[in-house]
């Protein structure tokens, strides 16, 4: 079976003279979900386009499925690397199954309209997000958390193991978010290689193999979740106090509330 692997390898990267990213590495394998972590603007964003080829005047290397991403053209990068962007507004006017038909462009040639194969395909994608009833759905019509897991099988389509996720949670109701983490565990499972960023650092402890912590651009921790959510990096990372309790579930990581009352929880 194929290797499936995300190295970065010392990037850095400036924008106008300002480096935005300064010295980043880490590695992700197949079977692994890696999250990021990090306030706005500290990087993530820049460091995901830089491995998706959009960026390629960095510093440093990096390697996709062992390969240097700068060699690799940009149909061969989208054969190896899909990005599942935030849901951000509904598409009207789509079924569900021309929206997951959409990842299968890059292996078209020229005109290309979807054939057999591609709709075979789509239709195992959206089974194994387990979404396969609403492929003749509209698209704009179903639930944000169902719109997500379509993103997420659009993605499953390009047939690349590696993926790519853009705070895949952050619009969700609580239900939602869990199902959609629980659905990109089960890839990571079955072999995907998976990087999401995210602004719950609790989803590091509860669904993460590994934790890459960006602060002003730089690593500020990089391990196996459990070691580094900790509360003196989520007070670093977020400046405000927290409390980090274990409990029978797993570490809890919550804000020090100070009620009304006075009484801090």
């Amino acid at each position: 079976e194929a290797h499936m692997s995300i190295s970065v390898e010392n990037i850095s990267f400036c924008y106008a003279k300002q480096r935005v990213l300064s010295d980043v590495s880490f590695d992700v394998g197949n079977g692994s979900l890696m999250v990021v972590l990090g306030p706005n603007g500290v990087g993530k964003t820049t460091l995901f386009r830089c491995i998706l080829g959009l960026e390629r005047s960095y510093e440093g290397q990096i390697r996709i499925d062992g390969n240097d991403a700068k060699s690799l053209s940009a149909k061969a990068l989208a054969g190896r690397v899909a990005f599942i962007p935030q849901n951000r507004q509904p598409a009207f006017g789509f079924s569900v199954m021309d929206m997951v038909l959409m990842g299968t462009a890059h292996r078209l040639s020229g005109v290309g309209i979807p054939g057999k194969s591609e709709e075979k395909a789509a239709r195992q994608a959206l089974e194994r997000v387990g979404i396969a009833s609403l492929a003749e759905k509209d698209y704009g019509r179903i639930s944000g958390g169902e719109q997500q897991l379509v993103l997420i099988a659009r993605a499953l389509v390009q047939d690349s193991g590696n993926l790519l996720m853009d705070e895949p949670t952050s619009a969700l109701d609580y239900g939602n978010q869990a199902r959609v983490m629980e659905a990109i565990r089960s890839l990571a499972d079955s072999g995907y290689c998976v990087i999401l960023s995210t602004h719950n650092p609790q989803y590091a402890v509860w669904y993460a193999d590994f934790a890459l912590a960006l602060s002003d651009g730089k690593v500020a921790a990089f391990d196996v979740a459990e070691k580094i959510i900790t509360k003196p990096l989520i007070e670093k990372l977020y400046g405000i106090e927290v409390s980090v309790l274990e409990t029978p579930a797993g570490r809890l990581i919550t804000p020090s509330v100070v009620r009304r009352d006075g009484a801090s929880l």
